[in-house]
């Protein structure tokens, strides 16, 4: 078949959205999900959120709602709660321009916005994550626990440890506005046919195997 209805080989056959229970996730404007990453069931994520490599929210006892322009990184967990959990039946919320470390887990709980959960970090049921916090690298964050606002906590359990700076906010703007621009790139590679990847290997070999100008014009390498 052709057109409309012929049929493309993806580089990845791996399913990044699956249904589940009738229910199966929207994405918003020019968000990413990797190819190896799964979104399963009642999942929402906003507009140019990304969702990287081998990450999993798993929306099948509850609701996930993902914000615009948040970050959940590589070898995440992102789950809700049917009510057998410590605090009962609970969706996950994770508002605007959040970030979420590599390797972390967020369970059942509220993440407001601008919240930056360094990697590895902890933050489970009932738990909130008020707008402007920040937690460290490793931090768990127990059942029904508050972070206040524009606090920074470390530990496990995580604790108070400051106010957030001027430098941390920055910082935290720079990561959301850095790995907005790298998913859109990785979104057009990643989007790509196998015949599309081998015709742009092909260029890219062809490209380097040119010769500079100067080799053939030695004056123009003293310029």
């Amino acid at each position: 078949m052709q057109g409309n209805y012929a049929y493309v080989e993806k580089l990845n056959r791996h399913s990044r959205i699956m249904p589940l229970r009738g229910k199966i996730a929207t994405l918003g404007r020019n968000s990413f999900v990797a190819p190896n990453s799964s979104v399963i069931g009642d999942v929402q994520i906003g507009n140019q959120s990304s969702v990287w490599y081998n990450t999993v929210l798993r929306g099948d006892v509850n609701s996930i709602v993902i914000g615009d322009e948040s970050v959940i990184s590589d070898r995440s967990v992102v789950h809700c709660s049917s009510g057998n959990g410590p605090k009962g039946a609970q969706p996950t919320v994770v508002g605007n321009r959040v970030y979420v470390g590599p390797g972390s887990i967020i369970h059942a709980c509220k993440i407001e916005d601008d919240v930056h959960i360094g990697a590895g970090s902890i933050v489970y049921d009932g738990a909130v994550v008020e707008a402007g916090a920040q937690l460290e690298a490793g931090s768990l964050v127990t059942a029904g626990k508050r972070v206040p606002a524009g606090q920074l906590w470390a530990g496990s359990p995580a604790k108070f440890v400051r106010e957030v700076s001027a430098a941390d906010k920055e910082m935290h703007q720079l990561t959301i506005s850095d790995n907005n621009t790298l998913s859109a790139e990785h979104e057009v590679q990643t989007s790509k046919s196998a015949k599309q990847q081998h015709i742009d290997q092909l260029e890219n070999f062809a490209h380097r195997r040119e010769r500079p100008e100067n080799i053939l014009n030695p004056a123009t390498a003293h310029n």
